[in-house]
Order: C-alpha cells, then structure tokens, then sequence
C-alpha cells in the first residue's frame, strides 16, 4: 500500500513541476523525474510551436522509449504524466545514438535500435502524431531485419527533408562496418527497396553517417572512412550527394589528413543556405598531442573553397582546442565557430570563438577570441545556432548551462551571458532544436545515480521561457494634411495571433483580426503621435512592436501666387535651389524650420535667430541631397506655425 501511495505522488509531483516554460535558472523544468533512471532526451519541435521530448525509461529494468509532447507555454498535452509509452521490446544494456525530427504535419519520427529480432540489433521507426497515434503501426516499421548475431545495427540518424520525404542512415556492423541509407514516404514505405543503399569498402569501415538538405531534393550525406583498429582509427571525412532517386551525384573528401579520434563521431554538419555544407572537427594530424579546430565549406557542386583538408580556424601552439560548434550566417557567408580550449596538460579550460568566411579567411585574426580564460572550471561546448540576434552559443562550466550571443564585429549582441541552468548536478547528453522563430529547446539528462530529464526554452533575444512574437516592422505613412496609415508584419508564419491592439501615445485605441496587417486613422489634430502594436493570443500577449512617429501640422500651403504671404518658396517646383523667404513684421525673437517627408519623419531642422524685416534662407544645399518628391517645410515662432509644401523635380 505504500508503494502504491508513493507513485501516486510521484506522478502528481511530475505533473505539478512541469508548468509553463521555466523563466528561473534555478528551477528547470522537470520532463521526467522518476525513481527509475531517465536518459538520452531527443527533442524536435513542431511547427505550430509544440515540443516533443523522447527519453528511455529504465523502470522495472528494462529500458522503454517514451515521448513527451508539450504545448507552446511547455505544458503536457497528453493526459498521462509518464508520456507516451512508444516501445517495451527489449534492449541491451548498453546504448548508443538514435535520432528524433518532426514533419510539417507536426509529427514526430523516432528511430532507434532494440533487440527484438532475435536479440539481434536492428533499426525501426515510429511515426506519432500529436494526438499520440502511431501512424506507422504499433510496432514501428522495421529498416533492418538481420538475425545472425555477427551482425549489429546501430545508431541510426533521421532527416526530414523539403520534399516530405524521411531519410534514415545507420551503421551495419559485421566483418566491416557500412553505412545504411534508406528514403521512406509519409506513408512509411521504403522507397530505396527493403536494404536501402549500402556505402561500405573493401578494405575499412564506413561510419557515423549524417544528412543534411541540398538543392533540388537532393540531400548531403557525411560519414568517415575508418581504417586501423577501431579504438584508434585512421578517420577520413567524406561528403556524399544523392538524388531522391538515390542516384550519386558526387562525392568529395573533406579531409584525409588523419588523427581524428574514435569518440570523434557526430561533428556540425551545417547547411551552407545555397546547397552546399559547413564542417568542423578536432584533430591531432601532426601526432603531437596537441588537437587543433578545423573547418572545411563544400559547394553544392562539390568542391572546397577552403585549403585542402579543411583551414586550421585557430593558431595556437601553447593550448588544444576541442568539441567544435558552429553558426552560419548565409546572408552574409560567416562561420562562427566555438570550442573548447584547454592547456597542454588538460587540466584547465576555457571557451573560444573564430569567424571565418566560406573561403577560410580568419576575420577574427589567427589566434581568434577568447570568450573565457583557461582556468581550473571545466567548461564544454554544447550546440550553437544563428538568429537575428547573432551567433547563440550554448555552453557549460562545471555543470552549470549558459548562453551567449556574438556578432561579426566581435562583440556580443544580448547586455551579458544568460544563465539557462544553474544548479551543478551532473549532466549528460544535451540535445538542442531551434524553432523557426528562433528560439530554442534545450533538454538533457541530469543527476549523480537515477537520472531525470530536464528542459529550459531560450528564446532569441536570451530570455527564458515562454515568449510569444511580436509584429514586425511597423511603418506610419502621413497622407497630407491628417491621414495617418499603419501597417505591418505577421509575427510568425507559424503562430497567428487572434487579434492585434493598437496603441497611441501608450493607450489603447483600437482593436484589430489576426488577420489584418493595416489600419488607418483621419481627422488628428496637430501635434505628435506615437504608435506601437501588441499581437493578442488567447490569454496571452506579445511584447510592443516597434514604435513608430508622426507630427502632424497644418497646411498652409501657399503656392498660389495670388496669394500674399509672409512665408514663402522659390522657385517651387525646385530642382537644384530653393529659398525661404519670410518676411518678420512681428520681430519675433525665435522662429524654427522642420522639414518632414510624407512619412511624417522629420528629416532636417534649424534654429533660427530672426532680426525684424525680411529674412531668406537658402536650403538648395540642404534639398539637394535629397530624392524626387513632396516636403513639408514648417515654420514655427512664438507666435504662429505656418507649413509649405515644396516639391523637389531633379
């Protein structure tokens, strides 16, 4: 009876510490905390903004894989607290990689390796939908069947690609080792026959497979070509392009320089943005025991524009350099690479960071930047990614997990490092996916003897938890004399709001659908506005947009040249001079001059100090920088503002 009472408790402790994304470094949030151990977290998100989490559960001693799926606030969805019981076929006792992504229909695809068949390892895939329904059968769909004991399938990776389609590649074990590849539909059917494509060779193994998106539906494949023992390779890095077909397109070797170690596995295999790849590793190639960072950019075509074997990203001689992450910029062609450092002994550590260009150019200088002195603190890279904010690099120092954001001119673009977890429990196997919004998941394994699953969302400004987008780029447009016209940007392709407030001078004016981007007003009076918009999503709401500005002021447009004025322009139409021409009857003892476009946005202004009679001022040179069009010139004084329009003809 107490036991029973103990789970009880157990399960209603998980359910009440998993509530809304955490914002508290102190208290992550809890994905899986059970009195049997918790390990290898996967995590995929969807589009709509849910998270999948997957973990093997090693409750009554026998590991079982379960799924976790969450809503946009990181709340379960599904009723049970344990997740998704995907898997209880049996599995060894030791493990190794597997893989997890999700399709635009916002399921999720799992591949792993158990020994149901024989007690033979071999590769299935399930596909679940958010509605917790295995819509490849309740078993999976089996990629491999072998059944002699001489043969092991193992650490299968999984890739979803622009064509709906779902690449899963594996390593086959036997008197050599190959490389696996099949191609399945959203239906689950093998469409590269029932053994897929088999890379192996003669002499050597071929191992630790990886698939990123090309051109044209087309696909990058990288794995190692492994010769010598298996604890001390003599590893090859190759690059593989394959049509949907499966037909090779062209293979490529990125380095053959050796001294790339046998835990060297999954290295950044990174979209180039133009159908090409980004790699980067570690390597001893000189054999001195000092591991140096290296870096090698394919093209689509298949070739390097880097030196071959790939450019050594940073020159120093006194320390090694470890674990390399990277983040492309492809607008901009950059790579930013992290890693990180320790002294020859190893015994101290610290963080680095280089930026190159896709011809290898160290635009950082040959020894790069140091983001953390070597000292007595272990610290180790984790995953990095590209925003608008800059290159995020996520990194850990003893135990505890943080964040930065760099920019191309060296300097970071969020005020200071953000501390995503900082409790110094152990931790293991991280494992990060980034939203299209450009936020992040991250989710590791976490404790001494029974581990727990844990997770934190970092979003791209390097806040925590749960933050829903804003409109972008909101614009004003002054139609002469009053009009005054808002528009602006979905904030999501993804998440759409239900509807957007309007607010003027920070109160609230006006209600508008989810599916409007504009709005107009009429009939202000003069004076300054200032406009921002709120995205409104159920209970919830976005920060500010971006503010924007309008002055309004009155139209006394003089050009009529039957009227007299004070105040005028000439010539008007203008091209290359103009002169304002005012006459002071007044002796006002302070008068100013604005110019504004039709944006409203006041683009030149001078104080003036007016003596009594007729005052000129002579704005060619002012004007004529300036482009086609219609401006307003706004005369103000102690007394009276009177407006112009002058028209710029070039």
């Amino acid at each position: 009876m107490r036991k029973a009472l103990l789970i009880v408790i157990m399960h209603l402790s998980f359910s009440l510490v998993l509530a809304d994304w955490s914002e508290n470094p102190n208290e992550p949030n809890l994905i899986a905390g059970f009195a049997s151990e918790q390990v290898l977290p996967k995590v995929a998100i969807t589009r709509n903004g849910n998270t999948y989490i997957s973990r093997f559960d090693n409750n009554n001693g026998g590991y079982k894989v379960y799924l976790n799926l969450l809503n946009f606030d990181g709340n379960p969805l599904w009723a049970n607290p344990d997740g998704l019981l995907i898997s209880n076929h049996p599995q060894a006792t030791s493990f190794t990689e597997y893989g997890m992504t999700t399709d635009d229909q916002g399921n999720a695809i799992i591949v792993f390796q158990d020994i149901r068949n024989s007690e033979v390892h071999n590769i299935v895939a399930y596909k679940i939908s958010q509605d917790g329904e295995f819509l490849w059968g309740a078993d999976g769909i089996m990629l491999s069947n072998d059944t002699s004991t001489e043969v092991s399938n193992l650490s299968p990776t999984v890739f979803y690609a622009s064509d709906n389609s779902i690449y899963i590649a594996w390593q086959k074990l036997g008197t050599t080792t190959s490389v696996v590849i099949n191609r399945l539909n959203s239906s689950g059917q093998k469409l590269w026959g029932e053994d897929g494509i088999i890379l192996s060779y003669t002499e050597g193994n071929c191992t630790w497979p990886q698939i990123i998106q090309s051109d044209n539906n087309n696909i990058l494949l990288k794995y190692y070509q492994d010769s010598g023992p298996f604890w001390a390779p003599n590893r090859h890095i190759f690059v593989q392009k394959l049509t949907a077909e499966g037909t090779l397109l062209w293979e490529s070797t990125i380095t053959n320089a050796g001294g790339i170690t046998a835990w060297e596995q999954l290295i950044p295999f990174v979209s180039d943005g133009m159908g090409g790849a980004v790699l980067s590793w570690y390597e001893d190639r000189e054999q001195d025991w000092d591991n140096d960072i290296y870096c090698q950019h394919i093209t689509s075509e298949g070739n390097i524009t880097m030196v071959e074997n790939g450019v050594l990203a940073i020159i120093d001689p006194y320390n090694q350099q470890y674990y390399p992450i990277i983040s492309i910029d492809e607008a901009n062609q950059h790579i930013y690479i992290f890693s990180s450092i320790s002294d020859a002994g190893q015994n101290n550590y610290g963080l680095a960071r280089q930026l190159l260009d896709y011809n290898g150019n160290k635009l950082w200088g040959n020894t790069g930047q140091i983001i953390i002195n070597i000292g007595p603190t272990t610290v180790t890279t984790i995953d990095a990614y590209y925003t608008n904010s800059g290159a995020v690099c996520v990194y850990e120092i003893d135990e505890a997990i943080y964040a930065s954001a760099w920019i191309s001119e060296g300097t970071m673009s969020w005020i200071q490092d953000t501390i995503i977890c900082s409790n110094n429990d152990l931790k293991y196997h991280y494992n990060l996916a980034m939203h299209p919004d450009q936020w992040s998941v991250l989710t590791w394994e976490q404790g001494y003897n029974n581990m727990d699953i844990y997770a934190m969302r970092l979003n791209a400004d390097g806040s925590l938890g749960t933050k829903y987008p804003a409109p972008v780029n909101l614009n004003a447009t002054l139609n002469f004399p009053d009009i005054i016209y808002l528009s602006w940007s979905a904030p999501s392709l993804y998440l759409i709001p239900d509807s957007y407030y309007i607010y003027i001078n920070n109160e609230f004016s006006q209600q508008v659908s989810g599916d409007t981007l504009n709005y107009e007003y009429s009939g202000f009076p003069d004076g300054y506005y200032s406009f921002y918009v709120i995205a409104h999503y159920g209970e919830h709401y976005s920060e500010p947009s971006n503010t924007v500005n309008i002055q309004i002021v009155s139209n006394d447009d003089n050009l009529a040249p039957t009227i007299k004025s004070s105040f005028r322009l000439y010539p008007n139409p203008f091209r290359d001079d103009i002169i304002l021409q005012w006459n002071n009857p007044k002796n006002e003892a302070y008068a100013k001059i604005d110019i504004y476009n039709l944006k409203g946005q006041k683009i030149k202004e001078w104080e003036l100090n007016p003596s009594a009679g007729n005052y000129n001022l002579k704005l060619g040179v002012e004007l004529n920088v300036f482009s086609n069009g219609i401006y307003f010139i706004r005369l103000e004084t102690s007394s009276e503002v009177r407006v112009l329009k002058g028209i710029c003809i070039k």
